[in-house]
């Protein structure tokens, strides 16, 4: 039951975070973003999210933040020769028009570090992409235990 409505939840905050995100630059979107539930100790969290260039010019994200981070990265996830894998700071995504580029469950994703408070599930954290042309782009994202499911 509590999962039914925590997946009720994350939808219903997914789309407003579309909404808002809609409104907050019409060059640059983002969609389907969500944060990992994590315990009330942890001091970290992951996000993810696609974000879409729906412009006519280039755009580069430089990094994120949230209020609730004392820090908060792009991260890169990368599969070494030997199979292991390997977190790193993903210093910019670089959007022509019209891509998109997507941070997901085991690649590459958004790092929300030193959290202030731990969000639980079914809250909205909003979250900001850097952009190195001007302004920042934020969205409310859902906090989940699971990946929301497309609608």
């Amino acid at each position: 039951m509590l999962n039914r409505f925590c997946r009720t939840a994350c939808q219903g905050a997914a789309l407003a975070a579309a909404l808002y995100a809609g409104v907050a630059n019409a060059d640059v979107s983002i969609s389907g973003g969500w944060l990992r539930a994590v315990p009330p100790v942890s001091p970290t969290m992951a996000g993810y999210l696609t974000v879409t260039n729906n412009g006519d010019t280039s755009v580069t994200i430089t990094g994120a933040r949230s209020d609730i981070a004392g820090h908060t990265m792009l991260h890169s996830m990368k599969t070494l020769d030997d199979g292991t894998r390997k977190m790193g700071h993903l210093h910019h995504i670089m959007l022509a028009p019209g891509d998109s580029f997507s941070l997901a469950p085991g690649g590459d994703h958004l790092m929300l570090m030193k959290l202030q408070r731990v969000p639980q599930p079914g809250e909205s954290v909003t979250v900001c992409l850097l952009q190195a042309e001007g302004d920042a782009l934020c969205s409310a994202l859902p906090v989940c235990r699971e990946a929301p499911e497309e609608s």
